[in-house]
């Protein structure tokens, strides 16, 4: 590797960064923050609204146009570049020393990607003359083409790097399984998790306090909060329960439609849907609850790549309930820090969840705190360092 341990210049490429809120931009964040206190010389780029907190150097220059933003990478140098999601994989193509993570949907929907050459041309000067019902075919079919051409760029980045990360075995498999380049030269790392959330205070926990931490997105909802919600609904007149939904952020009607859900099942004194908390606030939801809920299902092209949030409830004693549609699978151990669904059918989470009504399924708070020790972000930046290490130049 070029430098010593004291200057190795590390450039973190993060298209998802606070103040936005959401597992993605915590973890570009909190990486950023690890390395830089393991005395590396750290410098993250990212969108233009992109704000830091000074343990590292911060470049929000992203403007989320691929060829637009490797340009302007171009004019920096560093020791070793990493791409924290799939999209910018293609720096590999252009500069040394280039290491790649891969979460789930990254590695599918091409978000940031390069534009067919063709289709600015086209839309300008052909596509707004034809009538609208003859527009869609040639649209799909460009958009195709597209999509087409960014997975042939992304396999020749992928011959390129260094190496790849995956967040998790599940997203491990998904990823070899669309790009066989990744076989054989990818590891997998799990995301951390912040010491703050150890360090809350020891609250009392409310009986059957149930707890979801998740963003409501009408065109991402794969986090099956409606699947819960349905579970809760043949349960309510037999127990008494109630239900938080922490949505840190909203896109859509989806949390308007899971409002009107509850309503019509009755619900509306026993389950809240509320808004972004405090960093403060956050930890004593999660103190606070009994059990917390992310029941995930996976769809071909997006599933749960992980969940910071089950460490997050862990470590605040918590124990969590999923699914094993999605990297999950990885940490929750059944029985010891949570326990896992049949299915994430409204059917399976109610037997899950009566389950623990019952009294069925018990935790030992202190069993469930220990589970996340090893995913301090300072253990993940070390693991981090270890593959620049192993497979750097």
């Amino acid at each position: 590797m070029h430098g010593t341990r004291k200057s190795q210049r590390i450039g973190l490429v993060a298209p998802y960064f606070p103040p936005h809120i959401g597992g993605a931009n915590i973890y570009c964040h909190e990486l950023a923050k690890a390395l830089a206190e393991k005395g590396r010389e750290v410098h993250v780029f990212a969108h233009q609204d992109a704000q830091g907190d000074g343990g590292y150097t911060l470049h929000p220059i992203l403007k989320l146009e691929l060829d637009e933003d490797l340009a302007q990478l171009a004019a920096f140098d560093m020791d070793v570049w990493h791409s924290l999601f799939f999209f910018y994989a293609p720096l590999a193509l252009s500069r040394r020393n280039v290491f790649i993570t891969g979460h789930g949907d990254d590695f599918y929907s091409f978000r940031i990607r390069r534009t067919l050459p063709a289709r600015a041309f086209l839309r300008q000067h052909l596509l707004w003359r034809l009538p609208r019902v003859a527009q869609r075919p040639i649209e799909d079919g460009l958009q195709r083409a597209e999509l087409r051409m960014n997975r042939q760029l992304c396999r020749q980045a992928l011959e390129r790097a260094r190496h790849l990360i995956a967040v998790s075995t599940f997203s491990k498999a998904r990823l070899c399984q669309i790009f066989p380049e990744a076989t054989g030269k990818t590891t997998v790392i799990p995301p951390g998790v912040a010491t703050r959330f150890f360090d809350g205070d020891r609250v009392p926990k409310e009986k059957h306090l149930l707890l979801t931490v998740t963003r409501l997105d009408e065109t991402d909802r794969i986090k099956n909060v409606h699947g819960v919600i349905e579970a809760l609904a043949e349960l309510k007149d037999a127990y008494d329960f109630r239900y938080r939904v922490i949505a840190g952020a909203v896109t859509g009607g989806y949390r308007r439609e899971l409002e009107q859900m509850v309503v019509d099942m009755g619900l509306s004194q026993k389950v809240s849907i509320e808004g972004r908390k405090t960093e403060d606030e956050l930890a004593d939801c999660y103190a606070r609850a009994d059990l917390f809920i992310l029941a995930s299902y996976a769809e071909s092209q997006n599933f749960e790549g992980f969940g910071i949030v089950f460490l997050e409830a862990n470590a605040a004693g918590t124990p969590v309930l999923t699914t094993r549609e999605g990297g999950m699978v990885d940490y929750v151990r059944e029985g010891v820090n949570g326990y896992f669904s049949e299915n994430p059918s409204a059917a399976g989470l109610k037997a899950a969840i009566k389950r623990y009504l019952d009294g069925e399924i018990r935790f030992d708070p202190e069993a469930v705190r220990r589970a996340p020790e090893p995913y301090r972000w300072t253990h993940i930046a070390d693991r981090v360092l270890g593959v620049y290490a192993a497979y750097g130049t």
